[in-house]
C-alpha cells in the first residue's frame, strides 16, 4: 500500500483537527463560509483574472477571494476550504503565491503546498470516516460519487478524486483536453500506469465526448489497451464513465479494472510488471 506523503497526511490531521475544535460531526454541519468566519477569514467574490483563488493575510486570519467565475456551487466550497487548508497550514509569503489557479484547486496536484490544501479540503468536505464506507462498490460507476457529490455539496470531479482515493476498488479518475491526457490519479489497488499527454486512443470514451460525440451516458466496457500502455489481449476490457468538467474545458474518465482483466495485466511477465517501465512520462 502506497503511504501518503508526510506533508498530506498533516493537512488531513490539520482538518480532523477543525472538525473536532467545531464539533462538525455530519455534512449538514458543513457551512464552510461560516467556519471562515469562526477563523478570523472573510469570503469575498469577485474578479480575479484568471485565478480561481486568493488568500490575502495569512496566517492570522485576512480574506479569501473567490473567482466569480466559478460557477458551481460546490466548486466555490472547495475553494474555500482550499484556502482555509493554506491559512491553517501556514503556507504562504509572497503575494504571488498566495493566488491559486484552477487547475491547483480543482485538479489533481501530487505535491507541494497545492497538494496539501486540496488534502485539507477533501478531508474537511468530505471525511473519511463519512465517505470511505460509501467507496466500497462494485462494479464502479458513477453513481455512487454523485450521490457523494450531492450530499457533501462539492464537484463531481471533487467527489470523484475522493472515491478513488478511497476505494480498495482497482480504478483511476483520468483528466482529458483536446484529446490528450493532462492528469490522472489512482487507487491503491490500480497498479497500471496511464501515460500524460498521450492522445486519446479513438476506442475511448472521453475521445467521443472531447470531439462532441456523446454516444451515451454511464459506464461502459472499452479496450483495455485505450487506456494502458500493455500488450494486453484484444477482448481484455476496462469500465470507464466519462463527464464533461465545467469551467476547465475538459473531460474527466473513472475508470474500472475488473479483477479478470487485472489478472491478465499480472501475468504478462509471470506476475512481475514492472510498473515503473511499462510506460513514459508516467502520471502518479
Amino acid at each position: 500500500m502506497r503511504l501518503a506523503p508526510l506533508p498530506v497526511r498533516r493537512a488531513r490531521k490539520a482538518a480532523t483537527a477543525l472538525h473536532d475544535r467545531f464539533h462538525l460531526r455530519d455534512p449538514q454541519d458543513l457551512d464552510i463560509e461560516g467556519i471562515a468566519a469562526l477563523l478570523g477569514l472573510q469570503v469575498r467574490v469577485g474578479d480575479l483574472h484568471g485565478a480561481a483563488a486568493r488568500l490575502v493575510g495569512a496566517p492570522t486570519g485576512g480574506i479569501i477571494r473567490l473567482s466569480d467565475r466559478i460557477e458551481h456551487a460546490g466548486a466555490r466550497r472547495f475553494s474555500v476550504a482550499h484556502e482555509i487548508g493554506h491559512c491553517q497550514l501556514g503556507h504562504r509569503s509572497t503575494a504571488a503565491d498566495a493566488v491559486c489557479a484552477s487547475a491547483d484547486v480543482h485538479g489533481h496536484v501530487d505535491r507541494g503546498a497545492e497538494a496539501e490544501a486540496n488534502a485539507f479540503a477533501a478531508e474537511l468536505l468530505m471525511p473519511e470516516r463519512l465517505v470511505r464506507r460509501r467507496c466500497e462498490v462494485s462494479p464502479v460507476s458513477l453513481e455512487p460519487v454523485r450521490a457523494i457529490a450531492d450530499d457533501f455539496g462539492v464537484s463531481l470531479l471533487a467527489a470523484a478524486l475522493r472515491f478513488v482515493e478511497l476505494t480498495s476498488e482497482r480504478c483511476a479518475l483520468v483528466f482529458s483536453r483536446a484529446q490528450h491526457i493532462v492528469w490522472a490519479a489512482r487507487s491503491q489497488t490500480f497498479h497500471p500506469f496511464i501515460e500524460r499527454g498521450r492522445r486519446l486512443d479513438p476506442a475511448s470514451i472521453a475521445a467521443d465526448w472531447c470531439s462532441d460525440v456523446q454516444l451515451s451516458d454511464g459506464r461502459q466496457a472499452v479496450p483495455a489497451d485505450a487506456w494502458l500502455d500493455l500488450d494486453v489481449a484484444g477482448d481484455d476490457e476496462i469500465h470507464e464513465d466519462a463527464f464533461r468538467v465545467p469551467g476547465m474545458d475538459g473531460i474527466a474518465s473513472l475508470l474500472w479494472l475488473p479483477e479478470g482483466a487485472s489478472r491478465a495485466i499480472e501475468r504478462l511477465e509471470g506476475g512481475s510488471v514492472d510498473w515503473q517501465r511499462a510506460g513514459r512520462n508516467i502520471v502518479l
